[in-house]
């Protein structure tokens, strides 16, 4: 599985890996089968995986999704158990995660996908709320990126007592670029309390979301004073969740691309089996990489899919929890 999904090259190539892998969730993963077989599915009816059932992300937070006996994962040495972010007060979900160096590899091949190879970075980390959470996903992720990035600059930073002008000449003068991953809410007290403009070569991500920190904003007034402030010509932000393997990364018109092996698709608010691959909906995945756990997960993201195919966040179904790192509401 794992070497056809990072090699997949087209369409049918997508949805043979998608039909094979949710096939083997089918058989191995004892909730999602349950799932399946509730909805009265044949396995051998699917043909293609706009039709395939996918599991709803509130699952995770109350059923052990996994493709692995638990006796067997408990004594892996590479199995690691990610949380989402929330308070003691709230049910958090929990990805079972069977081998972390694959989610490493993906993290990283999704990373060189977009921004080209890792080694020609400085990761620049100001994540202040998630340092709380040691079984952030994200946190992982990005203490896999400093390492892997061999730099001595690369680390986690203080923005509200670093000079991170100063910082980015640094990593210029190493031939390096710089590329800061910042939580929303964070980056915002650091402007307003009067952050100095950046080198334009500078690549800043926002995580999104406030942490209830700050009121929610829409994303392209956020990106807006961001830009203003700190002189950048573009910010990107990150779509990912601890229950996903994989991420996406917003460049631009605030639409969020994937890599191959990672589909957004839609369905109506009001319909949980009609799909839809362009229109506002509810935000279905399809993230390959999630081999031992679920591959195909509802989330409760309202989105938007244009022609270029790319995804658009609008908010969240109402009542639903707060969580994740990736949310700006359109008030």
């Amino acid at each position: 599985f794992q070497k056809n999904i990072l090699s997949i090259g087209s369409e049918t190539e997508f949805n043979d890996c998608a039909i094979a892998l949710f096939k083997y969730q089918c058989l191995n993963n004892p909730i999602y089968m349950q799932y399946v077989n509730s909805l009265g599915v044949l396995v051998d009816d699917i043909a293609h995986y706009a039709n395939i059932p996918f599991l709803p992300i509130s699952l995770f937070k109350s059923q052990r999704i996994s493709c692995v006996d638990p006796e067997v994962f408990q004594k892996s040495t590479s199995s690691i158990v990610f949380k989402s972010s929330g308070t003691s007060l709230q049910e958090r979900s929990s990805h079972y995660v069977y081998e972390v160096h694959w989610y490493e590899c993906v993290s990283q091949r999704v990373f060189e996908h977009f921004y080209g190879a890792l080694s020609d970075y400085v990761i620049i980390a100001y994540l202040p709320s998630y340092y709380e959470n040691k079984q952030s996903s994200l946190l992982y992720m990005v203490n896999y990126f400093i390492r892997e990035s061999n730099c001595k600059l690369s680390g986690y930073y203080d923005f509200s007592k670093e000079d991170v002008p100063a910082l980015i000449k640094q990593c210029l003068e190493l031939g390096k670029k710089p590329w800061i991953i910042g939580v929303t809410y964070a980056l915002l007290d650091w402007v307003e309390a009067g952050a100095l403009p950046l080198h334009s070569s500078t690549v800043l991500i926002e995580t999104g979301g406030m942490k209830g920190r700050r009121q929610e904003i829409v994303r392209s007034e956020l990106h807006e004073r961001l830009k203003h402030a700190l002189g950048l010509p573009k910010i990107y932000s990150e779509y990912g969740m601890c229950e996903m393997l994989s991420q996406g990364y917003c460049f631009e018109n605030e639409e969020f691309k994937s890599v191959p092996w990672l589909r957004f698709l839609l369905r109506e608010v009001n319909d949980p089996f009609a799909t839809m691959h362009q229109g506002n909906g509810l935000i279905k995945v399809i993230d390959l990489a999630n081999i031992d756990s679920c591959a195909f997960i509802e989330t409760q993201d309202l989105g938007s899919i244009g022609a270029s195919k790319g995804l658009k966040i609008l908010g969240r179904v109402d009542n639903s929890d707060l969580r994740g790192c990736n949310l700006l509401y359109q008030n």
